[in-house]
């Protein structure tokens, strides 16, 4: 059995930004910036997921609008109808929910509500430790029974 995402999200931790649709995009920009994170999650005015807005969403909305950008908000850029994951859902499936979409960051529902966001980043870190655990865990059963030993 692999992994879920709440295993994941534990791992990283649970702190999560997020915007209005009513955000400025330098405000969510400088978000971003400020926090290292690749995507922020758009709340709507009863706290639900209604986009994201991804440093893919910025540069388009740039290259698209030029200086204009700066008249822009999150609702003006945002992704909308964003695939999501579960608490409970394996990581592998979300790692190729990502890549099936060609995304890199999935918020996370509970119970109808925004509980976190997972980025490609998050599994391959969790993947990576995980492997590392079971990789030292199996040396440290061999050189401590009598397997590792070569009998003549």
């Amino acid at each position: 059995m692999t992994a879920t995402v709440l295993q994941a999200l534990e791992h990283k931790g649970r702190h999560l930004f997020t915007v209005r649709e009513d955000t400025p995009i330098r405000e969510i920009a400088n978000l971003m910036t400020q926090n290292r994170i690749g995507a922020v999650p758009v709340l709507d005015a009863h706290a639900h997921l209604a986009g994201l807005v991804s440093e893919r969403a910025l540069v388009s909305a740039l290259a698209g609008h030029g200086m204009d950008v700066v008249h822009l908000s999150a609702r003006d850029i945002m992704a909308r109808n964003v695939p999501t994951t579960t608490l409970d859902e394996d990581i592998l499936k979300v790692g190729r929910r990502m890549t099936d979409f060609r995304t890199r960051h999935l918020p996370i529902i509970d119970n109808g509500a925004l509980v976190g966001i997972v980025s490609i980043g998050d599994i391959v870190k969790f993947r990576v430790d995980e492997a590392e655990r079971l990789a030292s865990a199996m040396q440290d059963y061999v050189w401590r029974s009598d397997h590792a030993s070569v009998g003549h």
